[in-house]
């Protein structure tokens, strides 16, 4: 995905020298400060995220994004943690950490204390790949569907990872999974282009952008509910580069603070868990028994 380039209306964080009067001396002090005017995406990704209390505040302020930055269709992601880049002892006093938003098949795997490995190898992510393709087959004799097909399905119902990342043009979507685990949860606003079909792609700037609501089956329930999407890297490739990085196209980052509990009211809610995770969703019920048929398959390869 390439970058979104020059000034953006939206909060970022800046230095700013002030002038202190002491008695019989003058001095300098520096102070982090929010501004809106002349933003760029990285210095949006490096900042903390623009703090809002409500759920009225953060439309509030997305309104004001919006407005001012017509070039891009917004969509929304919403996150518990904020996961910055460079966070290794090397790289930590020689760059600014800046978010980072790269999809399933790209990220690392957890180590056994649970936190994320620094970095993945190329054959993994080839054999993720190969995962993908395996069971894609496996599926075919029923839906004899494109890639991105199988793709939306499996991203969007926790398959298998996939080159996909799942947003949602719901606020409210967005702020709910945000806050879902914490207290403290962030939502990103991404400028895309303005789609024009169910699933666009725009070669020049290298995005594919899915409407699953045009992609999915009717019994997919989970898609609808949540007003999900998929972006991603194209053309798609068995690799992690910059291109995969969905943070090229932030426009903004909020800081959800609940500490309080006031962050809902009385006429907005979160959405609850049974409209996110339909209990009766057909296509999930059919994705996870081929998820189990494919691991089953798997071990008894490897033990041959």
């Amino acid at each position: 995905m390439q970058p979104i380039e020059g000034t953006l209306f939206s909060p970022f964080q800046r230095r700013v020298q002030k002038i202190i009067h002491k008695p019989g001396t003058w001095d300098f002090e520096s102070e982090l400060v929010w501004q809106r005017h002349d933003a760029t995406v990285n210095k949006i990704r490096a900042s903390e995220g623009f703090k809002v209390s409500s759920f009225r505040e953060l439309m509030n302020e997305v309104a004001y994004v919006t407005i001012s930055n017509r070039n891009y269709e917004m969509y929304y992601r919403g996150q518990s943690k904020d996961y910055k880049n460079n966070q290794s002892v090397y790289y930590k006093d020689l760059r600014t950490p800046k978010t980072t938003i790269y999809p399933t098949i790209c990220r690392p795997e957890q180590k056994p204390d649970g936190t994320l490995k620094y970095s993945i190898k190329k054959s993994q992510i080839e054999k993720r790949y190969e995962e993908l393709s395996e069971i894609i087959d496996l599926l075919r004799g029923r839906r004899n569907y494109f890639n991105e097909y199988y793709y939306a399905l499996f991203q969007h119902y926790d398959i298998l990872p996939t080159p996909f990342i799942d947003i949602t043009q719901s606020l409210r979507v967005a702020a709910t999974f945000a806050l879902k685990k914490s207290e403290i949860g962030y939502v990103y606003v991404l400028g895309l282009p303005y789609p024009n079909q169910s699933i666009s792609y725009f070669r020049d700037i290298g995005i594919v952008l899915m409407k699953l609501q045009n992609i999915v089956p009717p019994e997919a329930l989970r898609p609808r509910f949540q007003e999900g999407f998929l972006v991603g890297k194209f053309p798609i490739r068995p690799t992690k580069e910059n291109g995969d990085d969905l943070a090229n196209r932030m426009v903004a980052k909020f800081l959800l603070d609940n500490s309080h509990g006031k962050f809902w009211d009385q006429y907005f809610q979160p959405m609850p868990d049974d409209v996110l995770y339909p209990s009766n969703d057909e296509i999930e019920l059919g994705l996870l028994s081929a998820k189990d048929k494919f691991k089953m398959n798997t071990l008894s390869n490897t033990k041959k």
